[in-house]
Order: C-alpha cells, then structure tokens, then sequence
C-alpha cells in the first residue's frame, strides 16, 4: 500500500495529460473523452467501462491518472439499448460497443499502441470488460442461481425478472471477445455467476487480470460476483477486497450536485476516507498495466 501511496504522488508532479472530446458515429453514436500521455511516442491504452446509469466521468480521475503516467485512455457513455430484445442482448451490445470505440480510437489516433491495450471495468461495466476479454456469459445459469439463492437482490429486481423471462425464452450463451485485449481490472464485476468454466475457458491464458470488490457490498452479494470468477480465471486471481466499503467506493467522492441528487453513492462507513482510497487504488491500476502492458507481446 505504501508502494501506491507514493506513486499517487508522484503524479502530482507529472504533466497534465491532454483531454479531448471523441464521438465514435454508428448507432447508437458514442460520446466521451480520450486522455493522451504529454510523450509523442506510441503508448499502451485502457479503455474505461462505466456501470450501469453513469458516464463517461464516472471514472475521469482514473483516465486523468492513466495518462499522466505514459498510458492513453479513453471513457465513453453508454446508455441501455432499449430496442435490445432483453437484458443479455443489451450485455452483448454494450460489449461489442466498446470494441467499436476500440476500432474507431486505434484507426483515428496514431500513437495508440494497437498491441498494448487493456480494459477496465466497473460493476456492469466489468461484465462487459469480461466479454471482451474472451469470457461467455451463459443466460440459463440465471434462473439456476435464483432457484438456488433466492436471497439474491438481483433475482427480484425489475432488471432480473426481466432477464429471469429471458433466459426462460431460450436466450443462448453470448460473448463479445476482441483478441486485441491483453489486461484488465474488474472492479466490483456483475453477474459473475453467469460465466461458467466452459465460459472462461476462451480468456486467453497470458491475460493479466486484477480483481477489485467492496467488502460489504449489498448491490452485488459475493459470492456470487467477483468471487464466482476468480479462480475460474487465468492465474486464478485473488480479489483485492476494500474492507467495510459500499459498491459504489470505486466512483469519485461526490460533489454537492451529486450529493444532493443521489445521495447512495455518496455514503461511505464512518472512517472511510474516500479520496485517499482512490488515490491507492488509481496508482495500484496504473503500477498494473504499465507492467501488463509493456514491451510487445510475442
């Protein structure tokens, strides 16, 4: 922890990186931001997956961060397709939407290194970062999980009955794999019951892959989550656990807006210092991709 600590710090001292708006056409079109490093050489890029409901800006300090440390990045807002014919539809999409970015961003800006690229995702957004990865969500494991654990949030919720009815219609087994991925950081990952060994099987093996969840995360109860995939995952990662911490720990500290509009994602257990959390967490996310992503891989 110390070792984040003072590489946070040290991005103090960096340059600030360039923040330019992109919008990638098609439809729907997609709006966001790409940071680029103050270098003029070729450099690693992460492409930023938000959750469900937010934004390109969700995670903008992690972009800013990424950048003033040698690796571009980019974040795009993506909004539920309603004319998706359901819920794993939807998943799919969101996926195949993020290679999209990831075509238009590697033919538009040359110094993105196309063989230096990793992901990052938060809550459905790591659902989404785990297809790209190569992973295969299969929808029949929905209503096996509900049968099981009844006590699931999810299982109840309009979103759940929805898939519940979809999964019961004959939804088959998805993915969205982009060979292109060599990294990823799941934080907080949804819906890791719907990928079963055979589904991760096709992550390729030199994939590196870091786990972030909240220790006591009532919107996504392990160990249904991060805990279902980890050891089913190249290396078996062990998840980093944020002791005592809320789901929504990984999105910024919120200003008075926020605050006043969504005041869920603001609460953090007494003690918890929010800004000092991410500041750790952004260095760890930083120290992991310059290392999974250095050098050309063979």
């Amino acid at each position: 922890m110390l070792r984040a600590f003072l590489l946070a710090a040290a991005l103090i001292a960096t340059p600030a990186a360039a923040q330019t708006p992109v919008t990638v056409a098609g439809t729907p079109a997609l709006e966001g931001r790409l940071w680029l490093p103050p270098s003029d050489g070729r450099v690693p890029f992460v492409l930023l997956l938000h959750g469900a409901g937010g934004g390109w800006a969700d995670h903008a300090p992690l972009a800013a961060a990424l950048a003033g440390a040698g690796i571009a990045a980019a974040a795009f807002t993506q909004v539920a397709d309603r004319a998706a014919p359901n819920a794993f539809a939807r998943m799919a999409v969101r996926a195949r939407d993020a290679g999209r970015v990831l075509d238009h961003l590697v033919a538009a800006e040359p110094r993105i290194d196309a063989a230096r690229i990793g992901v990052f995702g938060y809550s459905a957004g790591a659902t989404a970062a785990l297809l790209l990865a190569g992973g295969r969500a299969d929808p029949a494991r929905w209503p096996a999980l509900c049968a099981a654990a009844p006590e699931e949030r999810l299982c109840a919720s309009p979103f759940g009955q929805a898939a519940l009815a979809a999964a019961r219609d004959g939804a088959g087994p998805f993915g969205a794999a982009d060979a292109r991925i060599r990294a990823a950081i799941l934080a907080a990952p949804a819906l890791g019951f719907l990928f079963a060994p055979d589904g991760l099987a096709p992550v390729p093996p030199a994939t590196a892959i870091r786990i972030w969840r909240a220790g006591a995360d009532t919107v996504l109860a392990e160990p249904h989550h991060a805990e279902a995939i980890a050891p089913l995952l190249p290396g078996r990662p062990v998840p980093q656990v944020v002791e005592g911490a809320g789901h929504w720990v990984f999105l910024p500290p919120c200003d008075a807006e926020r605050h006043a509009a969504l005041p869920f994602l603001c609460a953090d257990p007494p003690g918890q210092d929010r800004a000092a959390f991410l500041a750790a967490f952004h260095a760890d996310a930083i120290a992991f991709f310059s290392a999974a992503l250095a050098g050309t891989p063979p």
